[in-house]
């Protein structure tokens, strides 16, 4: 007579594959986070090195400084989200959080751009959505995200831009005419040049016609993170000085500029020196800071960003560490 006690049956161990890719994550996040200390701690050197008699900090305004970066943060990953979603997949918010903010580790690598795009793929992939369109949302919201940055620094920093062209920004005017046309025409461009491809590599694409409206929905959700950007950008301004002077606008055009020059700058993780002197002259040029202070402004800014960039993705990894500990300790009572 069979036994009629029940058995528990373990779960089958992890194949070699999925005990290669545990493998992989570890040491890239190992490295990926031996490149964030190194520049946090570089960063806090530089800080503690900096004249502070002429600062004087208003912690609230700095507090809510972070809040509109993460709400900044949240319009930029709900579209990535309809992005992907517009391309037949499924991704709730909380799972778009995650591989948006664990892919952006990646921005303190050299190339950062290029391994970004492609940590979006593979998170994707790792939650059952095809890589083919979390990297093509990840692509052309790349490219939006610049284009609707230049329009709005040049568009927002007008008044100084006319001023130091003295009166003649006819060239001003061109590009962000052209910028303009650009972005409304994505639309109708994208789906010609994916048939130039099929042709040209002679291979069918598995993405289809991306709807206009999600194109359209990515623009504005990059324009309102742009200006959620600059309105951060001022807000902790004036809580490092406890005063700040100039209007929104030129704050947004900085903050807008100097990101995009440093997101250009490949060679450079996360735009390193590059955004700093940036920033720099805009403070100055704009009459927003005096020469020190404009020194001083983005080294303050990179520390803060730094922190709030990284902190979400440590939030998640310590969640899947959490996650694991505890179907490890279930599986265990369950065998025992």
């Amino acid at each position: 007579m069979p036994d009629a006690t029940p058995t528990s049956i373990a779960p089958p161990s992890p194949s070699p594959r999925n005990r290669r890719w545990l493998a992989v994550q570890i040491i890239l996040t190992a490295i990926i986070l031996w490149f964030v200390a190194g520049r946090l701690i570089g960063q806090w050197r530089t800080f503690r090195g900096t004249p502070t008699e002429a600062l004087h900090p208003r912690w609230a305004l700095i507090g809510l400084s972070c809040l509109v970066v993460f709400a900044a943060y949240a319009v930029l990953i709900e579209t990535m989200r309809r992005l992907i979603v517009a391309w037949g997949e499924q991704l709730t918010f909380g799972d778009a959080a995650r591989i948006w903010s664990l892919s952006g580790l990646v921005r303190y690598l050299p190339y950062n751009q290029l391994f970004q795009i492609g940590a979006i793929a593979e998170l994707a992939r790792r939650r059952q959505i095809r890589p083919a369109p979390a990297a093509g949302a990840a692509l052309i919201n790349t490219v939006v995200n610049l284009a609707v940055g230049f329009v709005i620094a040049l568009a927002a920093g007008w008044d100084a831009l006319n001023a130091l062209s003295n009166g003649h920004a006819a060239l001003g005017v061109a590009v962000v005419g052209l910028l303009l046309v650009g972005l409304l025409m994505l639309p109708i461009v994208l789906p010609r040049l994916l048939g130039l491809v099929r042709r040209v590599t002679n291979r069918p694409l598995v993405l289809a016609a991306l709807p206009r409206r999600a194109l359209y929905e990515a623009m504005l959700g990059n324009v309102v993170s742009w200006l959620l950007y600059g309105v951060a950008y001022q807000l902790f301004v004036t809580g490092l000085l406890g005063h700040a002077g100039g209007s929104t606008l030129s704050y947004i055009a900085v903050w807008a500029v100097s990101y995009v020059v440093g997101y250009l700058a490949i060679l450079m993780p996360a735009g390193a020196v590059v955004r700093e002197l940036t920033q720099t002259n805009g403070l100055t040029l704009l009459g927003l800071a005096t020469l020190g202070q404009a020194f001083v402004i983005p080294i303050y800014a990179r520390v803060w960003l730094t922190v709030l960039e990284i902190l979400p993705a440590l939030v998640f990894l310590a969640h899947a560490a959490r996650t694991r500990s505890q179907e490890a300790k279930h599986h265990d009572g369950s065998t025992s």
